[in-house]
Formats: C-alpha cells, structure tokens, sequence
C-alpha cells in the first residue's frame, strides 16, 4: 500500500474535506434517470463533457407504438426515429425533444461543456514522495490519480489551490500522475490531464546564476531550478545573513523583484528548495546581491582624466568584478575601488559593474555615467578607406574612441599639388562628388575634438586609379596606382571582371599592379573592371578603385571568292566574328538587286531561288546584334567562281 501523509494542511481539515469528497464521489458514482419536463421521458446523463453521449429511456407505454416518435437532439442533427442513443460533439446548451405520435411533444435541457483538462501542479518532496494542488474552478470536484492507474488517491470537492496529502512512491521512478475534473449531476467523462513526473531521494540544489538591476527600483533574477518543486526566494537587507522569506516560485525560472531602492541599499537574495513533506530536507542556493555602484569624474592628470568607479556590497563568495564601460566590454578587476584613467573630457562615459561569483554566477549594477575632461592631444587620422564609384569617392574612418571631433576638415591635393581645405564634415563617411580619376587627387583629414584640441595632420589618402587600353586583337591591358590611406598600408590587390549584366566572372589576387586580359572569351564581349585593395589590418574594409568598362570588337571574318561547286572544299560564303547574337546576310548583283536574304547566320550556297548565279562578283552586307547589345552593318564584295 502507498503512504499518505499529510503537508500543509491540517489532519482535522484534511479527514473532512476527505469525508465530503468521498460523500461526493459515492454520490456522483451511483447512475440516476433525470425527468423529462413533462415526465414522459428519461435520460440517463443530461449534463456532461463534450463528446458527451446520453440514452433515452422509459418512454410512455404506447406512446411509440403505431405512430413512431420523433427525436430532435438539438443540435442540428436530422431528426430520428426509433434512434434512442446520441452523441453530442460540442459544447453548448442543447433542448432535446420528442414528438409523440398521439400525445405532442416533450423536451429536456442538455448542457455539454466544454472538455477542459485541468491544470495543476506536482511537488516534489525528498524520500520518493509527492504532493499535488490544482490550479483550476471550472468543476465542482477534482479527481486525484498520483500514479495514474485508475485507483483515484483522492477527490477535492473544490480547488482554490488545494493541496493535497503527500503520496509515496513504491518503488521510486518514473510516474505519470492525473487530474480530473467533474461536476454535480453530471456524467463523470471529462478529460483528465497527465504530468510526467520522477520521484526524487532528495532535492536539487538550486542556483541563481543571474541577478540584474533593470532601474533604481527593480531587478530580475535568473535561476537554474527543476521541475515540481516548490521553490521559496528569500531576501536580505545590506548584509548576507538575515534572510526572509520574499515569494513562493512554481515552475518559472525568472523573476522581476519590485519597489527596492538599489541606489539606497543593496540586497541579498538566496532561493531554497523547499521539501513541502519534511520542511528541514530543504536545499538553500548561492547567495547573489545587488552591487550599490557610484562612478566619480576626478580632475585633469597628466594631460588625461579620471573617473573612479566604487562599489557597496557584500563581498561574500565574490571571485573579482567585471566592468563595462559604454555598454562594451572594459576591464575585470580583483577589489574596488577602481580609478579609470583612460578617458577624455567633455564625455559621459557610462560604466556598469558585474559582480562575478563561482560558478559563473553573476550580478549587474545599474549604469551610472560621468563626464570627463581632458587636455591630451587628438591622435591622427591615418587609417581610412576610400571607395571610387560612378557619382564620385567615398571615405570612411575609423577614429580613435579616446576622442570625440566636432568636426572633420578634408584636405585635397591635385596632381601631387599643395593640400588644401576642400570641406568640412561632421563625420565618416564622406563622399566627394568632384572626384575624377584624371584629376589623380589626394586627401588628408584632420579635426578638433570636443576639448577644444587639434589633431595632428592625418596621412595622406590616395584612391586607387584604374586605367586600360584594348588592342585591335581584344586584348585589354590594365594598370593602376597605389593605394595610401591605411597605416599598415596593402596586402594585396584583387581585380574583379563583371560581364554585361553585373555578374562577377573573374577575381584575381595581384600583388603588382599591372595585369594584361588576353586569354580569348568568346562569351564576353562586355567586360567591366575594378580594383580592390585588401588592408593589411583586415578590419579597415577594403577600397574600391574607379570602374572602367571596354567592349570588344566582333571582328567579323569572312573569305573573298568562293566555288560551289560540291567539292567540299569553299562551296558557300559566310560572314562570322566573335560576340555575334543575331546577323541578317543579303547578297545585291551587280546592278543592286537583292537576289538572297537570310537571318540563320548560314552560307550562301551561289544561288537565288534555286537557280545557280554565274561567275560574278557580288555586293553581301550584314546587319549585326552584338553581345553588347550593339547593332552595326557592314558590306564587301564577293567573287563567284564556277569551272
């Protein structure tokens, strides 16, 4: 036999609500008929779950005899004869009626509800044992099956959170527990609702792993808790000793913790596994507490500045702190206070103090910002990307966080002339719209910074200017400068080759900078080039050259006499050249008449309708689409020679 024993409800209260339940269950088990209005008719259920099937008995001797009855359920189904079972699928209010041959007719009221699994809630308890309590009012009574067997353990008569006597588990495993629900006077066939659940020999430790401060007066915790198991979250003020109980946590592994006063006090929170059946094999966490953080600008040092970031609270299982500084990533240190040195003036540097426990464990302030001031000089700009495109040249930067510009000054140089101002701007990026690769400009950039303080002059930026030249037998040969702009200068150079519609169909990694496109590419007739040259400092991007486009020539070839005379050998003439997409060929006599036209790009096989031309010369011309999507015509002359 299985163990009762009683949790947090008294014996006394526990005997009678288990009186009443068993009264109730003794009460809804026994089957009643229920009265038609007029009593001509029963049912055997008249209220129930849907689907819910019910049985028409004792209908009036006679009654359906000679003259058939008439069933109307209710709920849309035709009506039926001599049919004295239903099913009724859905939930609803339903008057089931019947029509008496001689006597009218009779009705009754069925209700079908709606088949509701209840909720409720497994608690694990140390020494195999578990306790349940439903969560749920939509019935009058509930069905407790800890093992799921068919051998109800217990009946509340109501739920309103209810918690039910341990049960012990012989042998300790793998169960699956059920609850139903059910109502007064009505058919015991709702849906119970299944929870897997493992018996334990004691609880799990738990574990708050985080602990982070949303505003002044809230935080959220993050645990790493198991299922049903009850758990307490308790809470310290200033110290990490005192604790008291905060909130009762059932299944959920965050929490938001209201109306504190983070920058008043800190606070320690630890959370217990609570063993509902024998409170003292309860198992407690960590202990995780808030950080009171204060962030302090100092005066000028050394050209810099100084902001001391310090902390109150416990120190208790702390392994070092780990700050962040403008929501990025900063510095770990071992105690506090910690002065941060490097900063600049006229910024609001905001820092953020994660306390960091073992384990991996962790607790983060609230942000708390400072401005500084500072009389350092800016550092230059000397890495910049510059990229070439069709409405001018593009520049972008990286600039050194220690300083803030209020503005950029952008310096350009023509053919290796002095640097000027050409424009200021307020930051990366910046595109000249003026740029001309045959301009061969140069740029500096320079700025001042908040505090007031010049940079010095930045290198100089040069783009990378692209040139080529096509020879008659289509060969392109290309040439470009050096790139300037980055500090760790180039690694490599790539040429990029794009056919008509912009599809890359050639990349080359070059280390000079010359390249000769010679090899024969009867697909492409329309090529566009660029140069990209890749930073040695992979992080600076990569600058993009101007684009420069050649279209090769078709190159038509074709013969100046020919013979058909069937020999194999020149029966026909042709014209032919590279990236030829459509070609119309007419060949005029000597007087200009047009005695052959034809669009298949084939050979003119000496005749005109059929009947051989004589030895002559001849006047052809083409019409010709390129692959470029060029048309153009040319003309010549053909010799005809027959033996």
């Amino acid at each position: 036999m299985a163990e009762h024993r009683t949790t947090s409800l008294s014996l006394k209260a526990l005997r009678f609500w288990w009186i009443v339940g068993m009264a109730i269950t003794c009460v809804g088990a026994i089957a009643q008929p229920y009265n038609s209005r007029l009593g001509k008719f029963q049912v055997d259920e008249k209220k129930g779950c849907a689907s819910f099937t019910l049985t028409v008995t004792n209908l009036s001797p006679g009654d359906c005899g000679m003259f058939p009855c008439t069933i109307t359920w209710g709920d849309g189904t035709p009506n039926q004869q001599g049919v004295f079972v239903h099913t009724y699928m859905n939930a609803g209010t339903f008057t089931l009626s019947i029509l008496y041959g001689g006597t009218g007719s009779d009705d009754l009221v069925i209700t079908v509800d709606q088949n509701i699994q209840p909720n409720f809630e497994i608690y694990a308890c140390s020494g195999a044992r578990a306790a349940i309590k439903v969560v749920d009012n939509a019935y009058d009574q509930y069905v407790i099956d800890f093992k799921n067997d068919g051998s109800p353990d217990y009946i509340l008569p109501f739920s309103n959170n209810i918690l039910t006597p341990s049960y012990t588990y012989v042998p300790a495993g793998v169960y699956t527990a059920s609850v139903r629900g059910r109502d007064l006077s009505s058919d015991d066939n709702c849906t119970a609702k299944t929870q897997p659940f493992t018996t334990l020999a004691t609880l799990p430790t738990p574990s708050i792993n985080t602990l982070t401060s949303v505003d002044d007066a809230n935080i959220t915790l993050g645990f790493t808790t198991a299922v049903n198991i009850q758990y307490r979250l308790e809470i310290a003020l200033n110290n990490a000793s005192t604790f008291q109980l905060f909130k009762t946590l059932y299944g959920v592994n965050t929490l938001a913790v209201p109306d504190l006063k983070l920058d008043e006090n800190y606070y320690c929170f630890r959370l217990v596994a609570y063993d509902l059946c024998t409170p003292a094999n309860s198992r407690f966490s960590n202990i995780v507490c808030t950080n009171r953080l204060v962030a302090t600008a100092q005066t000028d040092i050394n050209g810099g500045a100084l902001n001391v970031i310090t902390s109150n609270t416990s120190v208790a299982g702390v392994v070092n702190y780990s700050i962040a500084r403008n929501n990025t990533p900063y510095v770990t240190v071992a105690a506090n206070p910690y002065p941060d040195p490097d900063v600049v003036c006229k910024v609001d540097y905001c820092y953020r103090v994660t306390t960091n426990y073992g384990g991996g464990r962790t607790s983060t302030s609230l942000e708390k910002c400072v401005t500084s001031f500072a009389t350092k000089t800016p550092t230059a700009i000397d890495n910049v990307t510059a990229t070439v495109t069709n409405s001018g040249a593009t520049f972008s930067w990286t600039q050194d966080p220690e300083f803030e510009p209020v503005g950029y000054q952008v310096r350009r140089s023509s053919d290796a002339g002095a640097f000027n101002i050409y424009a200021t701007v307020a930051g990366s990026p910046f595109t000249d719209n003026g740029y001309a690769t045959s301009g061969k400009f140069c740029y500096t950039l320079d700025y001042v910074d908040k505090c007031d303080n010049p940079s010095a002059a930045g290198s100089q930026i040069c783009p990378v200017q692209l040139t080529g030249t096509l020879s008659s037998n289509n060969a392109i040969s290309l040439s470009w400068s050096s790139y300037a702009g980055w500090k760790n200068g180039v690694n490599t150079y790539v040429l990029e080759k794009y056919n008509l519609k912009g599809t890359l169909i050639q990349s080359i990694t070059l280390t000079n900078n010359t390249f000769t496109d010679d090899v024969p590419d009867p697909i492409n007739q329309y090529v566009r080039y660029v140069i990209r040259a890749l930073p040695v400092d992979a992080a600076m991007g990569e600058s993009a050259s101007n684009e420069l486009t050649f279209i090769r020539n078709a190159n038509l070839f074709y013969p100046t006499a020919f013979t058909p005379n069937n020999d194999q050998l020149n029966d026909g003439f042709i014209v032919s050249g590279q990236y030829i997409v459509k070609i119309k060929m007419t060949i005029f006599d000597r007087w200009g008449a047009a005695i052959y036209s034809s669009e298949k790009n084939e050979p003119w096989d000496g005749t005109s309708n059929g009947k051989p031309m004589p030895s002559s010369t001849y006047i052809w011309k083409v019409d010709i689409t390129d692959r470029a999507d060029r048309t153009f015509s040319e003309e010549g002359t053909i010799a005809l020679f027959r033996n």
